[in-house]
């Protein structure tokens, strides 16, 4: 019998086949010896230090750099429209809708304060790049305080109990300052 080109191409090709499964099957095919190892004490080292470094480091920053110091600001803050005292003591459901008044921030200091962040009653808030000069006062529509899920302040239903204000001044540090309303004070 006599073999025809066709046998000895498809014999070459299963040769070459079987050559290439077996050194895939093969550990000790050339390309498994020269692959680089570790040691089970390598590995071991390797893997505490990649734990413990990162720790090291932290704590030797936190040993090192000097703490952080917010300044405070110098201002006033008042209300202007607010309900009376008596409005919260119903039910809200039937309380009667109410402007939305306004919040007035006075800078007391003598720098300009720039990328104001306000906060009322600690979840609303606002963020306002317009700067407020020093010795000068800016008003602010409480309606316009939002969460961050998007709920806008509402006099109708929150009474006005927290500010707290969060500016940079010239020096390019940051302060803040923050009061507490006393509804039993308010007319």
């Amino acid at each position: 019998m006599q073999k025809t080109p066709q046998d000895t191409t498809s014999s070459m090709m299963s040769e070459t086949s079987q050559t290439e499964q077996a050194a895939e099957l093969n550990p000790e095919s050339t390309a498994y010896q020269n692959a680089p190892k570790l040691s089970h004490r390598a590995l071991t080292a390797t893997l505490v230090a990649m734990c413990v470094i990162p720790v090291l480091l932290i704590t030797a920053m936190f040993i090192y750099l000097p703490g952080v110091y917010e300044g405070d600001l110098k201002a006033s803050v008042s209300a202007i429209g607010l309900p009376p005292a008596t409005f919260y003591r119903e039910d809200y459901d039937q309380r009667p809708p109410v402007p939305p008044g306004e919040l007035v921030i006075r800078n007391d200091s003598d720098q300009d304060w720039t990328h104001l962040n306000i906060q009322i009653n600690r979840y609303y808030q606002i963020y306002e790049r317009q700067p407020i000069p020093a010795g000068q006062e800016r008003s602010f529509r409480l309606d316009r305080f939002v969460t961050r899920t998007g709920a806008t302040f509402d006099l109708r239903y929150n009474p006005l109990k927290y500010v707290r204000i969060y500016a940079r001044r010239q020096t390019k540090d940051r302060a803040t300052y923050s009061t507490e309303f006393d509804w039993e004070s308010i007319k």
